[in-house]
């Protein structure tokens, strides 16, 4: 006699799901720059914006703090963190290694339909340099990327990607980068020559590094600036 549905132990998706979901929206405003470091959260406020209950959102943030792409406070409080120079250092040292065969690896695969794809997303960061739009030039380089990196047919390669983007992504969001490393790529990738996307890929993401240092130099240096001043102030009381 067949058994009904009813009768049949499975596991309930639907919790499942939504921290799925959650885990994913978050794990790519994280990627996308969305979130700066520093940037305070709290389980309310995340689910609010998720639409969902604190539950889906507290497994998604504890795997995200697993992942080293939030951290807790004592206050109950969440932090998209602060990354040293030494662990951007060290971040893009691997990225430059992984994004670069990513990006060789997908001029295998690249079609004309990709291609025409990439330049809408490279035309979009023309248009959002142009007009100063740093949230819409970085939401566009992060789609432009992963598109590479997902022609690829790597997933474990991608998910590795991902791993890192997780913590630079935060960081990126303050960036108008020059594009012409980009257009460079997407040459590259017409005539299916890897080792010229691969370049290309790491010509953009040391310049990128090189911009990161730069601000986090000036950002110290008129923090001790202000904390002189401040000094000098005191004393003259």
């Amino acid at each position: 006699m067949p058994r009904r549905a009813a009768d049949i132990k499975l596991v309930t998706l639907e919790h499942d799901t939504l921290q799925e979901r959650a885990y994913e929206e978050l794990r790519n405003a994280l990627m996308s720059g969305a979130m700066r470091p520093g940037h305070v959260l709290s389980y309310r406020s995340l689910a609010r914006a998720l639409g969902t209950s604190p539950m889906p959102v507290r497994d998604a943030v504890r795997r995200l703090i697993t992942e080293r792409a939030l951290e807790a406070r004592p206050n109950r409080a969440i932090v998209v963190p602060q990354l040293t120079r030494e662990q951007i250092e060290e971040i893009y040292k691997i990225r430059i290694a992984l994004e670069g065969l990513a990006a060789s690896e997908a001029a295998r695969f690249v079609t004309d339909e990709d291609i025409a794809e990439l330049r809408g997303y490279e035309e979009a960061m023309e248009a959002a340099t142009r007009a100063d739009n740093v949230r819409k030039y970085v939401d566009n380089n992060w789609r432009f990327h992963f598109k590479v990196y997902g022609l690829a047919n790597m997933p474990q390669l991608l998910e590795a990607i991902k791993s890192l983007w997780l913590q630079i992504g935060p960081m990126l969001n303050t960036q108008l980068a020059a594009f012409d490393h980009h257009q460079s790529a997407i040459k590259a990738l017409v005539r299916r020559d890897g080792e010229a996307a691969r370049t290309a890929i790491a010509m953009d993401l040391g310049e990128a590094r090189a911009t990161l240092i730069k601000q986090m130099e000036t950002a110290a240096e008129a923090q001790l600036d202000s904390t002189r001043t401040a000094a000098r102030a005191k004393r003259a009381r």
